[in-house]
């Protein structure tokens, strides 16, 4: 028997669940990845480091603005630039120290997690939430906060035949994503982006090109490339060799020089192409059902904390009240 059990450990439940624990509760946060962290992904290939999700958090709410003066001062992020070239806007973007899941190992710190599950249904058994997960093990739960990808909540909830009324399922089924494929790529030199190590290329195929090394992510020559939402619709499916040399080949003038070696990483559900009006959704109490994630609060890290913080401050006020 589980308290409170947050499906997905990416920031928002991690932040929905420190914000809970650090209250007292008793939280259980599973996830079917390998890690924590979610779209805050960094790997290591052949010596070279690679932030290859979100590549930067920017900060304009006081109470997210307060976790990033948080984690500058235990050195857990920097501010990397401000303002992209060539436009007049001057936001800080700040960057993990040494990389980008760092920010979600901080906020994981000494929770109840346990990677590599992953939940195939969710079912609502008189006073209680029946979780089944996909290895067959079963566990009851009293609240669920529901943390993935909108479209993956969806099947998790239908699955378990979990009753939705028509305004909820209409605003769920709205909120679907862009696709973007990643490429992690070793060079056989130092790139010619100009520091700080990011480039937003004028291109239809290309959003966005970060030099690891010059960003301090890496110790050797890499870069990350994120294809756009257009390209990565139209060839999500490709054989990765392929795919991979035509974003080498779009990406050529930028990088001035070889690519000698590249990985491709898939996201299905990149960033949200509509986002709710509200930071949460209510699904039901007694036992409480909730779904948060940045398709509800803002398609960037800061929504997504912001959108768990909310959550989990929703569900103590109900706890504390009945």
């Amino acid at each position: 028997m589980v308290d409170i059990l947050v499906i997905g450990a990416g920031l928002a439940g991690l932040s929905a669940s420190r914000k809970l624990a650090d209250k007292g509760y008793q939280v259980l946060v599973v996830d079917k990845g390998k890690s924590v962290g979610g779209r805050l992904a960094s790997r290591s290939l052949e010596s070279a480091s690679f932030d290859y999700g979100a590549q930067f958090m920017t900060a304009k709410e006081p109470r997210f603005l307060d976790q990033v003066n948080n984690w500058v001062s235990d050195g857990t992020a920097e501010l990397w630039f401000r303002g992209y070239p060539g436009r007049s806007e001057n936001y800080k973007r700040w960057r993990g120290i040494p990389n980008m899941r760092e920010l979600a190992r901080s906020l994981a710190g000494t929770l109840n997690i346990k990677t590599a599950r992953q939940v195939v249904k969710i079912t609502l058994q008189q006073t209680l939430w029946r979780v089944d997960f996909k290895d067959g093990k079963v566990i009851y739960a009293n609240n669920i906060l529901l943390t993935p990808p909108v479209p993956q909540s969806l099947e998790i909830i239908d699955r378990g035949n979990t009753k939705l009324n028509q305004d909820q399922r209409l605003r769920l089924q709205q909120l679907t994503y862009d696709p973007c494929i990643a490429m992690l790529a070793l060079l056989e030199g130092p790139s010619k982006i100009a520091p700080p190590g990011m480039l937003v290329p004028n291109s239809d195929d290309i959003d966005w090109i970060s030099d690891n090394m010059k960003k301090g992510v890496s110790v050797i020559p890499s870069v990350t490339i994120h294809a756009s939402a257009d390209f990565s619709k139209k060839h999500f499916n490709e054989d990765s060799d392929k795919m991979g040399k035509k974003i080498i080949k779009l990406s050529k003038p930028w990088l001035g020089v070889a690519v000698k070696h590249f990985a491709i990483h898939r996201w299905r559900y990149s960033k949200p192409k509509y986002v709710d009006t509200e930071r949460f959704m209510l699904i039901q109490n007694n036992p409480t059902l909730i779904i948060a994630g940045d398709a509800f609060a803002g398609p960037r890290v800061e929504g997504a904390f912001l959108s768990g913080y909310s959550a989990a401050e929703a569900l103590i006020a109900h706890l504390e009240k009945y």
